[in-house]
């Protein structure tokens, strides 16, 4: 922990203060502050903004302090330099679960000191100006960042109405349009910095600011509001002196109602910023993050919106590049007025003047920032919870259409902004309506949010891939979709059923799609892949080993006017889903071996020595509350019941269904099969690839960061014995090439026509 002495320095030459006459005045005022000893000062030297002091007087046995702030001398720019609004928001902030200082006194009396000013209380800790966090342990670092995070969020989940600082949220001008928070800062810090020219050229602010307004987002995700801190870094959290907890948060000039992400970029800043020696402002590029414990930037967005209150579908990290290059210019014109301050004698630090080149850098990387994501759909491939996937590994291997590109980086970016922050969302929304229902086959309404943003977006039904057999396609091809599914798998709860790409809905609507009647198309297709249904798959039976499907001993019994099906299925998977309103059933339509109708025209499978047990099997559609169907319990896979989708056991009892519900014809079950199934392994592979990619790299991080006994984990024998887990990794790029290869050369749907098992995959 710094001393008061360190962080402190005699005052400067223009910030004097007249120590009788304030303490005459803070006299009743300020709680311990007495008449009989003299009140002593010294001057913060962090801070470039408003002067702050630390005053102290020596009690018997003891040294009594407070923190003074003032405005600083001279002429100030409009609208900055508000030790009013911050002592207000101080004050209103205290009850919340937010860390501040108690703040005593606010004077509006420029006689007293020469300015307005505040007094809070002091609060001992560390205050680190560095992020790279020297001299603190790696867990310590991770610990210290997630706390600075939890604050963040805390800050942001403030009921501003309950606290009495509704005021400060901008209400329109009759009239006049609604200006997001973005809009109005751009047009704020534009003003100040024209106000702060020194007559020095600004080549890179001038052309920040030009594209600042060009790409100016309109969109709803820039409405978002909350109290937002304004300048939010490490170095203005005071942490306790050895435990990883934020005890106060400083400087709160820039405080107001504006959007979340204007506090978690400022935290992003140093992942962009060089490290300089002897530099007022040090950065984190160049620095390896993960040894070093420290959150990479994808890791700190992750943490946020984890922690945030509301759910991420209403604060989105959307426009995350505009918001970060916003924030560049903003510490570029805040760096430009202490330098023009410099100029004319009154700045705050000593080191003001330095701040000149700071700016341009500030611009420059603004510039860089926005350049970036005109380029790329992501600044880069941020994935899982640490940032270390790399999916989409078969790109280099194979050439991959311009559309695939598209959907590719637009399914990466969804999955950064929404799919991922809602995890725990959506945990928590499961377990909430469980509990009230008493069942936990629930619908959760943050899926139907995202349903809704992934429509708009395009990210919908990316299954339906090139067909020379029906016209719904994508335009992608199965190993294109390959790769998306090795993306979605990362989340494979989730994220298939905000796309409209989760089994078995995939493989019935592939089915009607290639095999189903116009009437059959418009009565379940449709509304399976608007999403206003979800649909069940039943094949596997408790008394066979359904594998072979050949086994299978359901009966579909023709009758004059449609069939009637009694069987016994289970593991039914989407069985359990409130929504589920249809099953595809598979059973034998000619259990003796006869012949159905198809193989008495056809002298060629007749003839075939298997034709007959291949052509027994048939695939119909069972309405899910069609009489006789009964669902008799859930089941289990590796001991979890897949809640709220679920798996079924289910028995037929006299289920009958019109003519009209056969697919295809009767006897044609295995070409169904195959034309459905061939696609699908490679789908559920590569969502599996993607699944076991994330739980690797969670693991990799953990024994990377987590320290005991001044090692880390990954140097630990139990760790290095299990190290055939990282090889999985390699085998994993195997997989993935000898699991697509086959797909590529023939990138269309297995044909329907097939007769005989189909085992390419």
């Amino acid at each position: 922990m710094s001393s008061p002495s360190s962080e402190t320095v005699a005052i400067r030459k223009g910030h004097e203060l007249d120590l009788k006459r304030l303490a005459a005045y803070l006299v009743g005022k300020i709680p311990g502050l007495t008449h009989a000893v003299p009140l002593e000062a010294r001057q913060f030297s962090h801070g470039q903004s408003n002067p702050t002091f630390l005053l102290s007087q020596k009690l018997s046995g003891r040294t009594a302090r407070w923190v003074l702030r003032k405005k600083p001398p001279g002429k100030l720019l409009p609208s900055a330099h508000q030790v009013e609004r911050e002592y207000e928001i101080l004050s209103a902030l205290y009850q919340t679960r937010v860390p501040v200082p108690v703040v005593y006194h606010l004077c509006t009396d420029p006689s007293v000191v020469g300015t307005p000013f505040y007094v809070m209380e002091y609060v001992p800790g560390r205050i680190f100006k560095d992020p790279a966090l020297p001299g603190v342990s790696s867990m310590g670092r991770y610990a210290i960042y997630q706390a600075a995070i939890q604050v963040a969020a805390d800050l942001h989940s403030v009921d501003i109405h309950a606290v009495g600082l509704s005021h400060l949220a901008k209400k329109p001008k009759p009239g006049k349009p609604v200006m997001s928070y973005a809009e109005r800062q751009l047009r704020r810090w534009t003003r100040q910095f024209e106000a702060s020219r020194t007559g020095d050229d600004s080549k890179e602010m001038d052309a920040l600011i030009k594209t600042l307004n060009d790409t100016l987002p309109s969109d709803s995700a820039m409405f978002a509001q909350c109290l937002v801190h304004g300048d939010f870094r490490i170095d203005n959290l005071i942490f306790h002196p050895t435990e990883p907890r934020v005890l106060a948060v400083l400087d709160w000039e820039l405080s107001t109602v504006g959007h979340p992400l204007c506090d978690v970029t400022y935290l992003c800043m140093p992942y962009y910023l060089p490290r300089i020696p002897n530099s007022a402002v040090q950065g984190l590029k160049g620095v390896n993050c993960r040894k070093k414990g420290i959150l990479t930037e994808t890791q700190l967005l992750r943490a946020y919106v984890n922690n945030a209150k509301a759910p991420a579908i209403d604060r989105p990290i959307a426009h995350f590049e505009f918001h970060l290059a916003l924030t560049f210019f903003r510490m570029a014109a805040i760096a430009q007025g202490v330098y023009k301050r410099s100029k004319l004698g009154n700045a705050s630090s000593s080191k003001a003047h330095m701040f000149g080149m700071f700016v341009e850098m500030c611009a420059g990387i603004g510039n860089m920032v926005l350049k970036s994501a005109e380029q790329e759909a992501l600044p880069k491939e941020c994935q899982g919870v640490d940032g270390l996937g790399s999916p989409g590994s078969l790109i280099p291997r194979f050439k991959f259409s311009v559309r695939f590109e598209e959907k590719r980086k637009a399914l990466l970016r969804f999955m950064q902004e929404f799919i991922y922050p809602n995890e725990r969302v959506a945990f928590k929304q499961h377990t909430e309506l469980a509990k009230q229902k008493g069942t936990r086959w629930v619908h959760l309404p943050i899926i139907e949010k995202l349903k809704k943003v992934a429509k708009k977006r395009g990210l919908w039904n990316l299954f339906l891939t090139k067909s020379p057999h029906h016209s719904f396609d994508q335009g992608l091809t199965n190993v294109e979709y390959s790769v998306l599914c090795e993306i979605m798998g990362r989340v494979p709860w989730l994220a298939p059923e905000v796309f409209n790409c989760s089994a078995p809905d995939t493989g019935n609507m592939e089915v009607l799609a290639m095999y189903g009647t116009k009437e059959q198309q418009e009565k379940w297709l449709t509304p399976l892949m608007n999403g206003d249904i979800r649909s069940a798959f039943g094949m596997t039976e408790p008394r066979v080993a359904s594998s072979d499907a050949t086994n299978i001993e359901t009966t579909i019994t023709p009758t004059e006017d449609g069939y009637v099906i009694n069987g016994h299925k289970w593991w039914t998977s989407g069985a359990m889903d409130p929504r589920c309103s249809v099953m595809i059933v598979m059973g034998k339509t000619d259990p003796r071996g006869k012949g159905s109708e198809r193989k008495k025209k056809n002298k060629k499978t007749r003839n075939k020595k298997n034709a007959k047990k291949h052509a027994q099997q048939s695939m119909i559609l069972v309405p899910m509350d069609a009489k006789g169907v009964n669902v008799k319990r859930p089941l289990t896979v590796f001991g979890y019941d897949d809640a709220p989708h679920g798996h079924a056991e289910i028995v037929l009892q006299n289920v009958k269904v019109p003519k009209s519900s056969m697919l295809l014809g009767e006897g044609r079950g295995f070409e169904i099969a195959q034309g459905r199934l061939g696609p699908g392994r490679i789908h559920h592979c590569m969502r599996l690839i993607g699944m076991a990619e994330r739980a690797l790299e969670m693991m990799v991080n953990r024994v990377q960061l987590r320290t005991t006994f001044g090692y880390t984990t990954q140097a630990r024998g139990v760790v290095l014995s299990s190290c055939p887990l990282f090889v999985a990794l390699a085998h994993d790029l195997g997989a993935r090439f000898f699991c697509t290869t086959p797909y590529h050369t023939t990138p269309y749907h297995t044909t329907p026509h097939l007769t005989t098992p189909h085992h390419t995959t």
